[in-house]
């Protein structure tokens, strides 16, 4: 019973990182000197972001296979400092995390003063 659920965890972990080599290959096949000068700015920074949280979340990956908790690990201030830099280029793109994004809220009695003082300027001037 043991050895199936074990089993099936590696299974998991070997097609999670076949997903992993597949998704980055292409970004990693040639140096990376050559790639960044194609980039703009922005691509540039979000290429460098992801292949550094990559491999961070990889090393994480492999502290916590082998017992070691990476929630104490050095590792874990860098993955949050790379997602910090991450929701700033974000928002240099101008891309919002959802729970940034508030709906507009109408102030209901500014808007009444807006009303009233706008309505006694016209008959004001009516009269």
């Amino acid at each position: 019973m043991a050895d199936k659920k074990l089993s099936k965890h590696v299974d998991q972990l070997d097609a999670a990182l076949q997903q992993v080599q597949q998704s980055l290959g292409p970004i990693l096949s040639q140096p990376l000197s050559e790639t960044l000068p194609r980039l703009s700015a922005i691509e540039r920074c979000e290429l460098e972001a992801l292949v550094v949280y990559s491999i961070d979340t990889l090393f994480w990956i492999y502290l916590k296979i082998n017992g070691v908790p990476p929630k104490e690990h050095p590792v874990m201030n860098e993955l949050q400092r790379v997602q910090r830099y991450i929701a700033k280029i974000n928002k240099a793109k101008g891309v919002q995390e959802k729970k940034d994004e508030r709906p507009m809220k109408v102030d209901k009695e500014a808007a009444n003063r807006f009303i009233k003082n706008a309505i006694s300027s016209a008959t004001t001037e009516n009269n």
